[in-house]
């Protein structure tokens, strides 16, 4: 949130978003007489929450609304179980004695601390950002933000406020996608009408005023919407006899479990307003500044017994050079504008929500009258629908190491054929590669089924064509575990085809070495290094590229450790440390010695070319560099084979389909010259990485060396085996957090830890910021 909170007086707060009603007057004498002081001061918050409750609680004040204290029980149906102090409820949806947090009806949230300095989330002494300094008041705005975030997640929200109360003191928060605005702090207890006139307000201000998405219906039990979600978990989608989409009907039985998340959904296409009905979100992006996006797998209300589709919820940036997602999938499948590109969705409708923008960029403007358009920091974000035919699986589904160099090479084609009509992805990382299982009953009723990729999540491309006209928003957009080294050196850097290729090698190696075999023993620190590593640019208070990365893309060769001469990738498992030394093989579980003589992966070959392509660019503009300052391994044997290992049914089918795709294609020669690293290159040595630089832009070359590998991979290895193995990221792991038990957790630091600035991200499936690491949730 560096940058994004802003901070009001008082009046201005209630003026612009907690108007007076207009059919009601404000009765300030009867609000005057409000206490909400305790009795005597408390020496532990919960003796705080009583004599507040029972002053929210008079029956004038709160039409409607009820408070209640939950400080001890979390919401069970979330799965962090976070609880927080109190809240305003509705009556008819307000927790009862059970005393526990309900993230998906509280309209207020309401959080007590105990000291009027310590505990402040905010300072009003910074100039341009006012989070605190001090770790205490970092925490606190940490709990506050992830409470917020809680809400967004469980209902359908456009903004939510926050009653923040420390000691004598308190603030009014007002939370939307493009950042916060805080009012001044007051003293409740020596003014109890500012706080009882912001919650007689509150109370009688639209559902639409206190936040509620307008385009959204939760759905009631018994009503014909509801009864059609219960009835879809009944039956799963069926053709002449065949299950179709169970990976989509599964995904959709996960997301109905709980009634009360049960939604209907409006998607304002330029042709007409569609619904959709859906369940929880498969998919949540972390953080509460940002495109918030949220993916379901969904029913078509045009078509309620077909397929499910996918119904994709953001808060896409509203600039004038920024498409809408949907536009360019339009775009990429119109045959009028060259051939369609394929693996790529199919979109089934799109649309802004009407009149669902953020607020808070408009405050920032309003105090600089006098800024520049693009002095702003905060973006204006414009409530965006988007749906597709296609429900796909996690990348990370993959069944073998060859399956996962066919979906990326597939995946590249796409990306050329997007460029070839004048398109360029800009966000190539894990969570936007899917895997679509494409089935079709054949004239002989049998199903047949094709693993197919999915190029997705294009609202982050760009036109070639306004590839000159400079940033459309501030910072580098992208998802930084995979952006090239070069562009997180460089925010200003145009993202070119090069970036892209280096993208798709980060991609390669993320998912491989977290599911294939190698000599990598400690990953989580690995994947910190290398994925979240980064530098802190003194001057700019900018965030550069980690060392690990860098380091790689410059040499050609990735350390696991300090330890290792480099990543190995292996055709079977290592055996586990306590396994006794296999006298037939020789091999002694982590030995280097014994690592050379296991049996090598084919991917690694495919890598370390890859790499070297890399390698010979940076090498190249570093040597291009200088001369515009200055001016002028060997392959042990196998001891055993692994491709004796039996595959299963999955694999099997796929690597057929595979090896048919690729059909009578043949490998262009390719010269083999070997390179040397210096700091001025030699006239050969600078040929040489010409032409790997110019492999490395060229789409088709990129395409070739994949399938060179795929048709004739490295001596000694085969694709044919059995090597996707469990995941090797330790449970639970999260760059740079340091767990403490029993300590509530806070958002900031957490944040400030594994994401500069604090910016968030996404958790579990990696996302898209401006500033540092994003962190997300889950696979669509």
């Amino acid at each position: 949130m560096d940058g994004k909170i802003l901070v009001v007086s008082y009046d201005e707060m209630l003026e612009r978003f907690v108007p007076k009603p207009t059919d009601e007057d404000e009765p300030e004498a009867e609000l005057s007489t409000l206490n909400f002081q305790p009795d005597g001061k408390p020496s532990v918050e919960a003796e705080m929450y009583g004599p507040l409750v029972e002053a929210f609680n008079d029956t004038w004040l709160l039409p409607g609304l009820v408070a209640r204290a939950t400080p001890h029980k979390g919401d069970t149906n979330v799965a962090s179980k976070e609880k927080i102090d109190g809240g305003l409820y509705p009556i008819g949806d307000a927790p009862s004695g059970a005393d526990y947090t309900n993230w998906s009806t509280i309209e207020l949230s309401i959080e007590c601390k105990m000291e009027s300095v310590q505990d402040d989330p905010f300072d009003d002494t910074r100039t341009n950002n006012f989070q605190p300094m001090a770790l205490r008041g970092r925490r606190v705005l940490g709990q506050i933000m992830s409470y917020s975030v809680l809400v967004f997640d469980n209902q359908q929200r456009t903004h939510h406020f926050t009653l923040v109360i420390f000691g004598d003191m308190a603030r009014i928060v007002r939370w939307d996608r493009s950042g916060a605005v805080v009012s001044e702090k007051f003293n409740y207890v020596q003014e109890p009408l500012k706080l009882a006139r912001f919650l007689w307000r509150f109370s009688r201000l639209s559902a639409a005023q206190r936040g509620h998405d307008s385009s959204a219906t939760r759905l009631a039990s018994g009503t014909p919407n509801h009864d059609l979600i219960l009835r879809r978990r009944l039956v799963p989608y069926k053709v002449e006899g065949h299950i179709l989409g169970k990976h989509a009907y599964d995904e959709f039985m996960r997301s109905t479990t709980d009634e009360r998340s049960f939604w209907k959904l409006e998607v304002h296409d330029s042709k007409k307003t569609r619904a959709f009905l859906v369940g929880k979100p498969h998919f949540i992006a972390d953080g509460l500044a940002g495109r918030g996006t949220k993916g379901y797998v969904a029913i078509d209300l045009d078509d309620s017994d077909g397929p499910f589709v996918y119904l994709k919820d953001a808060w896409r940036v509203a600039h004038p050079r920024m498409r809408q997602e949907g536009e360019v999938l339009a775009y990429l499948a119109d045959p009028t504008v060259g051939s369609p590109v394929k693996n790529v969705p199919t979109l089934v409708c799109h649309g802004d929500v009407p009149l669902q923008v953020t607020d808070t960029q408009r405050v920032w403007k309003d105090k600089h009258p006098d800024a520049e358009a693009d002095e702003c920091p905060l973006k204006t974000h414009h409530h965006y629908r988007m749906v597709v035919k296609e429900v796909g699986l996690p990348i990370s589904t993959f069944c073998s190491g060859v399956e996962l160099v066919f979906m990326i090479v597939n995946c590249i084609i796409a990306h050329r054929d997007a460029y070839r009509k004048g398109v360029i992805h800009r966000d190539i990382s894990s969570g936007n590669i899917l895997i679509y299982p494409r089935e079709v009953v054949g004239p002989d009723g049998k199903l047949k089924t094709t693993r197919e990729p999915l190029l997705s999540d294009w609202e982050l491309s760009k036109f070639l064509d306004d590839a000159d006209a400079g940033p459309r928003q501030p910072g580098r957009t992208g998802t930084w575990q995979f952006l090239s080294a070069n562009a997180l050196r460089d925010l200003s850097k145009p993202i070119i085809v090069e970036d892209e290729m280096e993208s798709f090698f980060h991609l390669i190696l993320y998912l491989a070495i977290r599911y294939l075999p190698h000599n990598c023993s400690a990953v989580g620190p690995f994947m910190e290094k290398y994925f979240d590593g980064f530098n802190e640019v003194a001057a700019t208070q900018e965030y550069s590229c980690g060392d690990a990365k860098l380091t790689a893309m410059k040499l050609g060769v990735i350390k696991p450790d300090a330890m290792s001469e480099r990543l190995q990738f292996f055709a079977a498992p290592c055996p586990p440390p306590s396994q006794a030394v296999d006298s037939s093989s020789g091999v002694v579980p982590g030995d280097q010695a014994s690592n050379d003589k296991r049996e090598r992966h084919p991917i690694e070959g495919l890598m370390y070319e890859f790499l070297l392509w890399i390698s010979g660019y940076y090498c190249l503009r570093r040597d291009e560099e200088l001369r515009s300052k200055y001016g002028a391994g060997n392959s042990a044997a196998p001891a055993e084979r692994a491709s004796s290992r039996t595959m299963p049914a999955i694999q099997e089918e796929s690597t057929a389909q595979i090896f048919a795709w690729l059909g009578d294609w043949e490998a262009p020669a390719q010269p083999t010259e070997s390179t040397h690293d210096r700091e001025v290159l030699l006239p050969e040595q600078r040929r040489i990485y010409e032409r790997y630089a110019a492999n490395l832009a060229d789409h088709d070359e990129v395409i070739n060396l994949f399938k060179r590998h795929l048709r004739t991979p490295t001596p000694g290895t085969s694709w044919y085996i059995v090597d996707k193995q469990e995941d090797q990221l330790p449970p639970g792991y999260r760059p740079g957090d340091e767990r403490a038990v029993g300590v509530k957790r806070s958002m900031v630091d957490s944040y400030a830890a594994a994401a500069p600035g604090g910016a968030g991200g996404k958790r579990g499936r990696p996302g898209s910021i401006t500033s540092g690491p994003p962190r997300k949730r889950s696979g669509r």
